[in-house]
Parts: structure tokens; C-alpha cells; sequence
């Protein structure tokens, strides 16, 4: 009798055990469910916020066109067309001209492209019955206190359809107001994003204006209030966008959590009722498991994304504005071995002067990408106050060294072409030589001092060198993932069959890409070619008659002297003689200028210096002393011409109309 009821304890027990464990599992994973959903919540807005924030590069480069294009603006047409085609996340783009901008064109001009379904179309927008003077977003753009302006959704009479804008002011150097430059999201878009971006085909998400109402949804939330929404039967998540100001919910339905554990459980305990404990303990070790892998994906797709952004980034610290003209052409190309990678290079042309970097940064993945980040900034900013390649790889070297624990280091090559004269004065960090592509499609390898490796040691002394670049020569520069790539037979490319490349001309990369074929790449790869497309003029400047000037006069000389190849002993008199002639004028002519004009012959054998000055006529040479005479006989300022003599092979004197002419000619 005392047995009767061990069935019924034993069904109570495993009953009430079922529903402890049925609550405990529960709890957990409505928990890990708020996790991922708080998870996904922000993952979609940053994926929203990825899109839309193309809208900022959008308007500057839509800046830059209007700037390029204010004397002949029909071109805007064209750009807004090709700006379009370009990021299919807009469907307006347009630059809306302030009032009689162009009094030929009338009050209104707006040159404007729309996309309908796949295409693009191109009109002049803006009437009296389309003014947009009275338009939202036109007064936005110019009454906001930030960048940009972003309007509330509103319908587009014009389109027929729901959107909303992003606008901003243009304005020239003195303030005054050019026009608004404008781009329109659809509402349809946003729809679209929210399907894309929908977390699970059970979740649900809407996007909602300032005022409550309903932008776009994804699921079956269309037309529900989010408050009809109770949290005893969703999980939900809600966040603020900025800068639109629009609010993104999502929701996902408990019911299926609980279903999800009914099902889990409830199958064990019928079929091992005996073995409750130890199935409750496989299972427990099953989720925890599940958890784990759902972390790691999780994990693993986070990090996916980040590169992904850091890969946008990197990118965008790169030049994508290319200075070519009538005197030089610059293409610059980089193709990570991952989504990141540690090649790196920049340019900026100065007046007629072209600055450029290209380096490598060892290792790979992050830790190279910041360092080249790195890197390129400090190029940046040495840039704005230092005149040498040397002076900036110093510079650069000295902060990279500093506290550097795990030795990255960075092979670079710092150049300063001025354009006219064709001078090119470089400074390389350990970096593979340039090859230079002459007109007869003959390849050269520049001369190179290798120096060490930036972040090293950070009171390494670097030392500058220079070449001469003629007429349609290309300076091509590289990294060693161009010389070391691999095709699949991994069979390296090497320095032979890449100058073989060179001399071939042509777009260099794709060259590149058909050796590799199928292999995986190596390495990061790097390529910039610079064309000096005018012929070589005379090195020339000129300066008032100070003595404060001679250091820029005898600095000119000896970077010109390092490009033309000039032995440093002979460089040296060549230095000294400059300095007496100087000195010379100074004393001498009364003139309030001096011009300096250095140029080679064209069997490139002698190089010629020429002094030139606004003073009263004065013939140096005839000041030459007799040096067989007694110190005390010899004429007063004549050694110094006679030092001259005996360095220069030629000493030439005349008077124009534009002053004295002194030219010292000094074979090479």
C-alpha cells in the first residue's frame, strides 16, 4: 500500500520538474533572444546609417563639380546624371542656382536628374508654378546652423511619391550664397533597405517620422500602431536614427520562443521520463553549446563587418582626386591582399611642385592598416611645414619609432617633382627602386641610397637624392607585392619581367592581374605612374637683394645639382662660386632683385648658371686680381672672381636692358 501512489508522486515530480526546467530554458532564451534582437537593432541602424551617409561625399563632390563648372554650368547636367548612376541609393539629385545667378538662364536654373524604375533622366527644374525658392528644403539648407539640412518626409507632387531630402549651402570665398545643392531619398528605398536589413522572416521592423506616422515597414506590421505592440508578447527595440530623426522599431513575437522550448522539451520527457535529470542535463549542454556557436557567428559576423567598414575607410584616406593637366598626368591604383592591408600612398600638387608617397608597411590584416593610416597622416601633415623629402621622412620616422614595441616598420619613398624643370628629389626608407619609363620605351631603374626602414630608430639621418625627368617620361612606383606576386603556377613575377611590363606601357595593373590569373594573391599591391607630359624648362626664381635670400639661393642650386648627378666636391665649388657672385651683386650693383636660372645643355655634358639683376652695369670680371702681385698690391675684391675662374669653365659677363647678366657654365 505504501507503493499506491509512487506513480502519481513520480509523475508529480517529473511534472513539476518538466516546468521548472520549461521556465528556467524559457527565461534563458528570451534572454539570449533580447541579446541578439538589442544586437540586430543596431547592426540595422548602422547598416541604414552606412547608406545614408553617402550622402555627405555625395554633396562634396557635387561641390567640387559646381566649383570646376561655374563658367560653363550645363555641364552640371551631365554630372548629376553620371552622380546618380554612381549611388542607386538616391533618386534626385539636382543644384538649385540662387536667383538670377545666370541672368541669361532667367530667375530660375536647376540643373536636375531623376531616376524612373532603372534610368536616369536629366531637366532643367524650377518655374514660377515649380519654385523652388519657397521649397522646405531650399530654406532649410540655408537657415540651418550645421551641415546640411534634412527634411520630414513629405510627398513629391513632381515624382508622385513619398521622400525626403538632404540639403546644403554653397557658397564662394567671400561668403556669398552660390546656390543649394540637394539629394532625395525615397520612401520606396526605405522599404526596400528594411527587407534587406529584416533580422529573421519572424521579425518585423517600420520606420516612423518625428510626428508618429508610419514610413516604411517590413512583415505584417504595416498599419499598426507601435503601441498596440505589448511587451508581454514582443520583444522589442526601439532607436532614434540620427541625423533624419526618424525612429526604427523592431519586434520579434514571444510566442515562438515558447513554442521553440515546448517543442524542445516536452518530446524528451515523454519518451525518457525515467532519465529526466540526465536528458535535462544533455539538453542543457546542447543550448549551451547552440549559445556558443551562436556567439561565434555572431562574433565572426560583426568582425566581417567592421572589416568591411575599416576596408571603406582605408580606402577613403586615399587620394581620389588625380591632378593630371597640360604638364603631368598621376594615376595611383591599390589592391589589398584582404580587406585591409598595409601598402599605402598619397600626392599633392602644390603650385609646380607634385609631392608623393609610396610605402609598405610589414605584416598584414589591422594592425598594418592602422599603421599605414598612421603613416599617411603624418605625410600629410609634414607636408604643410617642411620643404625636403628628407626634412619629412625624418619627421615621419622620428614619431613611428616612438613607441613601438612590436618593430612595425614602414619602407617608403618621399618624392618632390617640380614639374617645369623636370627636378625630381627624393628620399627612400629600405623601399623597392622606381623604374622610369623613357620615351623610347626604354626602362631605368633611379639611382638609390636605400637608407633604413621608418620606425626603427628615430634619430636615423636620412640622406636625398634627385634624377631629371624628361618630356613623356613616367616615373612608375610600386610596391614588392608587384615583383613578388605569384601566378598559379607560383612562379614569381620578378624585376625582369616587370620592367618588360613597363616598357610595354599601358594600364600596368590589369597587366598585373592577367599574370596572377587565378592565384591568390601574396600581398597588397601598389602602383602609381607619373607622366611629365611638357617639355623641361630652366630651374628659375627670383628674390630681392637681401642676404637673408642666399640659403634659398644656394639650396635651389644644390638640389639642382643632386638631380643633375653633380659629384658633391664639385657641387660644393659650384656652391662657393654662386656665393661669391651673390656677394658680388650685393656689394656692388645697387639692385633691388637678383634672378637665379639654372638649366643643362642639351647633351646634358655642362650645366649652366645664370645671375641676373636689376643694377646699375657692373662687369665683376673686370675686378679679377693678379695674383703673381704682393698681397698688399693686388687689387681690392678681385679674389673672389678669380676663385670663380678657377671653378667654373666658363665665366660669361653682359648688360641688357633687363640688367647684368653674369652666367657661370661648369661641365658635368
Amino acid at each position: 500500500m505504501r507503493f499506491r501512489y509512487v506513480h502519481i508522486l513520480a509523475a508529480l515530480f517529473f511534472i513539476v520538474g518538466m516546468a521548472v526546467q520549461f521556465f528556467v530554458y524559457y527565461g534563458d532564451a528570451g534572454k539570449r533572444v533580447q541579446e541578439r534582437i538589442d544586437w540586430e537593432s543596431q547592426m540595422t541602424q548602422d547598416d541604414l546609417l552606412f547608406e545614408l551617409y553617402d550622402v555627405y561625399d555625395v554633396i562634396d563632390q557635387l561641390k567640387t563639380s559646381v566649383k570646376e563648372n561655374l563658367s560653363q554650368p550645363d555641364m552640371l547636367f551631365k554630372d548629376t546624371r553620371t552622380l546618380l548612376n554612381r549611388y542607386p541609393s538616391f533618386s534626385s539629385c539636382y543644384v538649385a542656382f540662387r536667383e538670377n545667378y545666370y541672368p541669361e538662364k532667367g530667375k530660375y536654373f536647376c540643373p536636375c536628374s531623376y531616376r524612373v524604375d532603372d534610368t536616369v533622366k536629366t531637366i532643367k527644374f524650377g518655374d514660377n508654378k515649380n519654385n523652388y525658392f519657397e521649397r522646405e528644403w531650399y530654406k532649410g539648407a540655408l537657415q540651418s546652423g550645421k551641415k546640411g539640412f534634412w527634411s520630414q518626409p513629405y510627398l513629391d507632387e513632381d515624382f508622385e511619391e513619398t521622400i525626403f531630402t538632404f540639403s546644403d549651402d554653397m557658397r564662394d570665398e567671400e561668403g556669398n550664397l552660390i546656390g543649394v545643392l540637394a539629394l532625395d531619398f525615397s520612401v520606396s528605398w526605405l522599404q526596400h533597405m528594411l527587407e534587406k536589413f529584416k533580422p529573421s522572416p519572424e521579425t518585423i521592423c517600420a520606420l516612423y517620422s518625428s510626428n508618429g506616422s508610419l514610413l516604411a515597414a517590413s512583415g505584417n506590421l504595416r498599419g499598426i500602431d507601435p503601441s498596440r505592440l505589448k511587451e508581454d508578447d514582443w520583444i522589442l527595440s526601439r532607436q532614434t536614427i540620427d541625423p533624419i530623426d526618424i525612429e526604427l522599431v523592431i519586434a520579434f513575437p514571444k510566442r515562438l520562443i515558447r513554442t521553440g522550448v515546448l517543442k524542445g522539451i516536452l518530446l524528451p520527457f515523454a519518451v525518457f521520463l525515467l532519465g529526466i535529470m540526465v536528458v535535462g542535463i544533455f539538453i542543457r549542454r546542447i543550448l549551451r553549446d547552440q549559445q556558443k556557436n551562436a556567439q561565434l557567428e555572431t562574433e565572426k559576423k560583426v568582425l566581417s563587418h567592421e572589416l568591411h567598414i575599416a576596408h571603406g575607410i582605408q580606402m577613403g584616406i586615399l587620394r581620389k582626386e588625380v591632378p593630371d593637366g597640360e604638364d603631368i598626368t598621376v594615376h595611383a591604383t591599390l589592391l589589398p591582399m584582404r580587406e585591409v592591408g598595409g601598402d599605402l600612398y598619397d600626392f599633392s600638387r602644390r603650385g609646380d611642385v607634385l609631392w608623393f608617397i609610396v610605402g609598405d608597411v610589414s605584416g598584414k590584416g589591422v594592425p598594418a592598416a592602422m599603421f599605414m593610416s598612421a603613416t599617411v597622416n603624418l605625410f600629410r601633415s609634414a607636408l604643410c611645414h617642411q620643404s625636403s623629402p628628407k626634412a619629412i621622412m625624418e619627421e615621419m620616422n622620428a614619431v613611428l619609432s616612438d613607441n613601438n614595441p612590436s618593430l612595425t616598420f614602414v619602407t617608403a619613398f618621399v618624392g618632390r617633382l617640380h614639374i617645369p624643370s623636370g627636378q625630381l628629389l627624393y628620399c627612400n626608407a629600405a623601399h623597392v627602386p622606381p623604374l622610369v619609363q623613357g620615351v623610347d620605351s626604354s626602362v631605368r631603374s633611379i639611382r638609390m641610397n636605400p637608407n633604413i626602414p621608418l620606425g626603427y630608430d628615430g634619430k636615423f639621418k636620412f640622406t636625398e637624392e634627385g634624377c631629371m625627368l624628361g618630356e613623356d617620361e613616367r616615373l612608375v612606383l610600386y610596391t614588392d607585392g608587384v615583383t613578388e606576386a605569384r601566378n598559379v603556377a607560383r612562379k614569381m613575377m620578378g624585376l625582369k619581367r616587370w620592367k618588360e611590363i613597363v616598357a610595354h606601357g599601358g594600364y600596368l595593373l590589369d597587366a598585373v592581374k592577367q599574370y596572377i590569373g587565378e592565384a591568390e594573391p601574396t600581398d597588397d599591391i601598389t602602383i602609381m605612374t607619373i607622366c611629365k607630359k611638357s617639355a623641361v624648362q630652366p630651374m628659375s626664381l627670383r628674390v630681392p637683394n637681401n642676404k637673408d635670400q642666399w640659403p634659398l639661393l644656394r639650396r635651389t642650386l644644390h638640389e639642382y645639382g643632386l638631380c643633375v648627378g653633380l659629384e658633391p666636391r664639385t657641387l660644393k665649388k659650384l656652391e662657393v662660386a654662386l656665393e661669391e657672385a651673390v656677394v658680388n651683386i650685393m656689394n656692388y650693383s645697387q639692385a633691388t632683385e637678383i634672378g637665379l636660372t639654372i638649366s643643362q645643355d642639351s647633351s646634358a655634358q655642362a650645366i649652366s648658371i645664370q645671375l641676373t639683376d636689376n643694377g646699375v652695369p657692373f662687369d665683376p670680371t673686370a675686378m679679377e686680381s693678379d695674383t703673381s702681385k704682393a698681397i698688399n698690391e693686388r687689387q681690392l675684391g678681385g679674389l673672389g672672381i678669380s676663385l670663380m675662374r678657377q671653378i667654373a669653365d666658363e665665366l660669361l659677363y653682359q648688360h641688357t636692358d633687363e640688367g647684368n647678366q653674369l652666367i657661370l657654365i661648369k661641365k658635368i
